[in-house]
């Protein structure tokens, strides 16, 4: 078997061990809270992984970032609020005060009018982290019915 040949199985199976770690690291999910007329979206993080606040030190990670398509009859009202508070510290791996969320975290984007249907979808955008390393940027996609 020639290098060349063994080098590019090596680079398969280490980015295929990659992207199986990025979809088990953080896990995503999006409902709709009747009672409070939102959008809620939650992340729990595997053992010492983070994700990073939307408004985090640009010059540190990837900010995480929500992507909204939606119906003509969804309105979405205001910004993305974050429900938990982040672990705000000063990062030694990027040189930069960084805020991020630790085991999970929980998101609001309130609506407008109460939709009676249609659907929401969102791509959230995050960079995850543990103490030894981080992973590339993803894009996770998520959706919420609304009505039948």
């Amino acid at each position: 078997m020639s290098i060349t040949l063994v080098g590019l199985l090596f680079f398969s199976l280490a980015y295929s061990i990659v992207s199986a770690q990025t979809d088990k690291v953080v896990e995503w999910s999006a409902s709709y809270d009747e009672a409070k007329n939102s959008v809620i979206i939650d992340a729990d993080m595997k053992d010492d992984w983070v994700i990073y606040s939307q408004h985090t030190d640009p010059e540190g990670p990837i900010p995480l970032e929500f992507e909204f398509g939606m119906s003509e009859k969804i309105v979405l009202d205001g910004e993305v609020l974050e429900l938990d508070k982040p672990i705000t510290i000063m990062s030694d791996m990027f040189g930069v005060e960084v805020m991020k969320f630790k085991d999970k975290a929980s998101f609001e984007q309130k609506l407008g009018a109460k939709p009676t249907k249609g659907n929401l979808s969102i791509n959230v955008t995050y960079m995850t982290c543990d103490s030894k390393r981080c992973l590339p940027p993803t894009t996770v996609p998520l959706y919420v019915k609304f009505g039948s």
